[in-house]
């Protein structure tokens, strides 16, 4: 006899959104059940209609929410799923609705780098049974802010793509360089509005490049004001899958600004195309894994994007066979986030912290009211973040 699912919560600030945390849900939204989970997810701040589905339901706060109206909208969520493992996403909202759970286990779900957790971890030991991050630098953070954490409740999960089987590594002999841009078109975390200054510096060097931005959010009606009268410049907006991998399959290079990344998922999905890419040295992502192991120059100063089109330089002015087989590397780097792995080692993990003894702190006993829980989140986030973690 087969035993019961593991009731299981995934908890993140959205989840119907565009991201690379919506994109792990979506997956665990369609195998959790084959690895041994009765799963549902809750959103804080999803705009869209739960639409009759089970096991999906949003909140949507704004940022007119107060902590204390979140609370009492939290004990109710939780009221309805009681006795499960919750799977917190990036630790968002713990300290405010841990207490309130109702959980039998709690797992921290790391999606990001230290330059995002680095500062709120350790005060969240308390409340912590498990940890899922996603490169080993980030596993090595996590060790060292929760000492007390036993190897045996922390994992590193292989960030999942799904590449279709026929991708190639092959470029043709062209006149000018294909270098794409893809993800949210936001300042924050990704930093796109230095592609300005990259693609300033390209056309001083005098490079013949074609600039693909396959992405949208709401920094792109600036960039367009920058950038949209220069006709080597293309926003192609969100594509479907298939018109994606396929755009993929055509560039030559992939340009990163980020400040701080877990991943990225389009560092992975370009490099399994075939894909050169140009990451800064951010620290704690798999681009600060993968990228070095490339080609060094590929991996350039954080926050210096004039540099990053000096590399693009330096790199396209190598012989073609070099380029190629740089190519086939990226894939090779790739190729195993696209085995299915990410599936069975959360499930094995979420299953070991289900079965370990509990270290967390129990649900209930409360949480003593504070000054800001009466604010209305915007004004906490903007004057009072550290409440955010407390």
């Amino acid at each position: 006899m087969n035993p019961a699912p593991i009731k299981l919560v995934h908890i993140a600030a959205w989840i119907r959104t565009t991201g690379g945390v919506e994109t792990l849900l979506a997956r665990h939204a369609r195998f959790d059940a084959a690895q041994g989970f009765s799963a549902t997810q809750l959103a804080f701040f999803d705009r869209v209609p739960g639409g009759g589905d089970a096991a999906y339901s949003t909140q949507r706060f704004s940022w007119r929410s107060t902590p204390r109206a979140m609370r009492r909208a939290m004990a109710a969520a939780f009221a309805a799923r009681p006795g499960s493992v919750t799977a917190w996403q990036n630790a968002w909202g713990i300290p405010w609705f841990a207490d309130l759970d109702g959980s039998t286990r709690r797992i921290i779900c790391l999606e990001d780098s230290e330059a995002h957790f680095g500062s709120f971890l350790s005060g969240l030991s308390p409340w912590i049974d498990g940890v899922t991050c996603l490169s080993r630098q980030a596993a090595v953070t996590v060790r060292r802010l929760l000492p007390d954490l036993p190897d045996e409740r922390i994992v590193i999960l292989p960030l999942p793509i799904d590449p279709p089987a026929d991708l190639t590594a092959v470029r043709p002999q062209r006149q000018e360089w294909i270098i794409g841009c893809a993800g949210r078109l936001v300042r924050t975390q990704k930093r796109w509005e230095r592609l300005v200054p990259f693609v300033a510096e390209l056309h001083r060097m005098g490079l013949p490049f074609r600039l693909e931005i396959v992405s949208d959010g709401p920094l792109r009606g600036w960039l367009q004001q920058q950038l949209g009268s220069d006709p080597a410049v293309q926003f192609l907006g969100w594509q479907k899958p298939a018109d994606y991998w396929q755009r993929l399959q055509d560039w030559d290079a992939a340009a990163f600004f980020s400040d701080h990344e877990g991943g990225p998922l389009v560092l992975l999905e370009a490099m399994a195309a075939g894909v050169v890419p140009f990451y800064p040295t951010i620290g704690g992502s798999l681009g600060d894994e993968y990228v070095p192991r490339l080609d060094p120059r590929c991996y350039y100063p954080a926050g210096d994007p004039v540099a990053a089109a000096r590399a693009v330089r330096d790199v396209f002015a190598s012989q073609p066979a070099f380029l190629a087989d740089l190519r086939c590397h990226a894939q090779a780097l790739a190729r195993p986030h696209g085995s299915g792995g990410y599936e069975s080692v959360f499930g094995e993990f979420a299953r070991r912290i289900a079965a370990l003894p509990r270290i967390s702190r129990e649900p209930g006993g409360g949480r003593k009211e504070r000054l800001t829980d009466r604010l209305p989140l915007g004004l906490i986030t903007r004057v009072f973040p550290s409440a955010l973690w407390r």
